[in-house]
């Protein structure tokens, strides 16, 4: 990783798998060795053996509610923290038309 590339925007789309409550979002981040015998993957995935790495919980300013097969769409933005380079900041945007939900929120990870 190059230390550039901890700055970027993306835009995502998640299809809910059941009808629920929305509180935020869940991420976490697989990371691949290629310069092995065999290839080695560090993984995070809360589905996954667990590791000392832990996922995080992007918890939304309002909860919305979403019905299976609805699709949440939106962006994160992510850059150093200008104040402590050990922490970044990030913004989300969560979209949901059903609910004509719009929500942008700000983090700092640290």
């Amino acid at each position: 990783m190059k230390p550039g590339d901890v700055e970027f925007s993306v835009e995502y789309q998640l299809k809910a798998q059941h009808s629920d409550r929305v509180h935020g979002i869940v991420a976490w981040f697989d990371c691949e060795f290629y310069d092995f015998q065999r290839r080695v993957t560090l993984t995070t995935s809360p589905y996954c053996k667990p590791t000392h790495w832990k996922q995080t919980v992007f918890y939304t300013t309002k909860d919305f509610d979403v019905n299976r097969d609805d699709i949440i769409s939106g962006s994160i933005a992510c850059r150093k923290s200008h104040t402590n380079f050990r922490e970044l900041d990030i913004k989300v945007s969560y979209h949901h038309k059903p609910s004509n939900t719009d929500i942008v929120n700000m983090y700092k990870l640290r």
